[in-house]
């Protein structure tokens, strides 16, 4: 079944209230709940016509209608929608989650879908020096931090699965080679997503939250679960309260900041003056879930690390 209505979400309406998004999508998702799959997949490829360009809640309302298209196994709309979501890039490889979604089933086998899936093997990462021996890598889903010098790399989150490949590559162009240290800085799938195969010859640390939520589903969203983690993505130590050591020769302080997911860590570079916050931050969109929330800690804290800052993701 072709849903021709599908295919005219090309480019976001120019001109609109920013807003405008909300309505059709709490139409769509009850629909969802209904499962009336004509409905949802109708209103979540409105959500898409008319949210404007280069909203964070964009790639969601993307996948909402891929999801929505492939329930009616209508492959021409499901694969415009999943592409339209990485040609924009604002959250391209969320896309990845259509593997473990049972709503693609109908559709999973064909050659577009199989092809649109495979994309994240063409990937190539820029990376940007921030000063010192401290390194910015663009591309993973969420921004990667990279140390370098003669105790091995010290990395910062991993970004999606999918993403490993080309993150080893970009790795690999970086001095030091070997991964010494990795530390999470929250249980989110687009920032731990390759702790396994990264973490599993280093020492990685993270919040005891985030060793809780591993042994855990994930839950992208009802109905989309990705298994517990393996215990090699297990962290080695757990940091339940602001630390700090030394990784070449560098100070490195860690702040716990619940705030996003109440698993929270911010890691501050002393003498480099970077500081990554994993997505405690982000420009213009706070995003603390409830129940995790502690405005007031949050900001005494950024109060004694703000002296540069780099976001969990692009922006």
């Amino acid at each position: 079944m072709v849903v021709a209505a599908l295919l005219t979400f090309v480019a976001p309406v120019a001109a609109q209230d920013a807003n405008a998004w909300r309505a059709p999508f709490a139409a769509g998702q009850q629909a969802r709940a209904d499962g009336d799959h004509a409905a949802y997949a109708r209103e979540m490829a409105e959500v898409v016509r008319i949210m404007p360009a280069g909203h964070l809640n964009r790639p969601f309302a993307q996948y909402h209608a891929a999801r929505g298209a492939a329930l009616l196994a209508d492959t021409t709309a499901t694969v415009a929608f999943l592409r339209q979501a990485w040609d924009e890039g604002i959250e391209a490889l969320m896309i990845s989650f259509a593997e473990f979604d049972s709503a693609f089933d109908a559709i999973s086998d064909s050659r577009e879908f199989r092809h649109v899936m495979g994309l994240a093997a063409e990937m190539e990462f820029s990376v940007q020096s921030l000063g010192g021996s401290v390194h910015l890598i663009r591309g993973a889903g969420s921004n990667v931090v990279a140390q370098v010098g003669g105790d091995g790399l010290l990395l910062v989150d991993t970004g999606y699965a999918p993403a490993l490949t080309a993150l080893r590559h970009a790795l690999g162009g970086l001095s030091g080679g070997r991964v010494a240290r990795l530390i999470l800085t929250h249980p989110h799938e687009d920032h731990m997503g390759s702790a396994a195969a990264l973490g599993a010859a280093a020492n990685m640390l993270a919040h005891p939250g985030t060793t809780e939520a591993m042994r855990e589903p994930y839950v992208f969203m009802e109905g989309v679960e990705m298994p517990p983690k393996s215990q090699t993505a297990y962290p080695d130590s757990e940091i339940a309260s602001d630390t700090a050591f030394v990784s070449n020769g560098e100070e490195v302080r860690v702040a716990v900041t619940p705030a996003h997911t109440g698993a929270d860590l911010v890691v501050y570079f002393t003498e480099s003056r970077v500081a990554h916050f994993g997505d405690t931050y982000l420009a213009g969109n706070p995003m603390m879930f409830p129940g995790n929330e502690d405005a007031d800690a949050f900001l005494d804290n950024l109060e004694s690390l703000l002296d540069s800052m780099h976001p969990g993701r692009s922006s």
